[in-house]
């Protein structure tokens, strides 16, 4: 049996250099990883609390501010709604906070026609001081109040009592009338838009 010619290592410190590559690689990748690990879960994760189970408002009565007519929430279906629920008493926060839904809203381009607004006013604010500031700046705004036990019952669960109280809070609600993300009042409107964008790119309702 003729024996095969052996092929000389023409370059062992190559072959031990790829060698230490191959056996150290993972490794290194691993402990990079480690390290980065909240920078890459941060750029990968959405910006806003993503609420699960996601709270659904289609068999919710609301009530419009002003003319008191009633709607049920099914009546949202179809579209992405940007709400916000106002705290107790509106002050410059209130305010800045529909200024940036509206932006919100506009820098989505072709797609703002799949999102809407609505305004959800908290039991215990002035609703008249709130109809009369809408209608003068949103006037396209959705306006709408819950009766207090079912206002209570809708966010029991879901957001923080004291800064829905004190500044109010953003939500989103998608197509099917789920309530499924949560921004706090101090939330950059870029990164609940970045947030709007995404959902809007892969989502085949609304």
């Amino acid at each position: 049996m003729t024996k095969q010619p052996q092929i000389p290592l023409k370059n062992p410190k190559l072959i031990i250099f790829l060698l230490l590559i191959v056996l150290a690689g993972p490794l290194f990748f691993a402990y990079i990883l480690v390290q980065k690990g909240n920078a890459y879960q941060f750029r990968l994760s959405n910006n806003g609390d993503l609420i699960t189970p996601p709270v659904n408002i289609s068999k919710l009565t609301f009530f419009e501010i002003g003319e008191k007519k009633q709607f049920s929430g099914d009546k949202l279906s179809g579209k992405w709604w940007l709400l916000y629920a106002s705290p107790a008493k509106c002050q410059q926060t209130c305010q800045d906070i529909l200024y940036s839904l509206q932006q919100i809203r506009t820098a989505l381009g072709k797609d703002a026609l799949r999102l809407e607004r609505i305004f959800l006013a908290h039991p215990h604010c002035q609703q008249s001081v709130c109809e009369t500031f809408l209608l003068e700046n949103y006037p396209d705004m959705a306006r709408a109040t819950l009766k207090p036990s079912n206002y209570t019952s809708l966010f029991a669960n879901i957001g923080n009592l004291d800064a829905r109280n004190t500044y109010g809070e953003v939500y989103i609600i998608d197509p099917k009338g789920n309530i499924m993300m949560h921004y706090d009042a101090n939330m950059e409107p870029k990164a609940i838009l970045s947030d709007l964008k995404r959902l809007l790119k892969i989502s085949k309702i609304g």
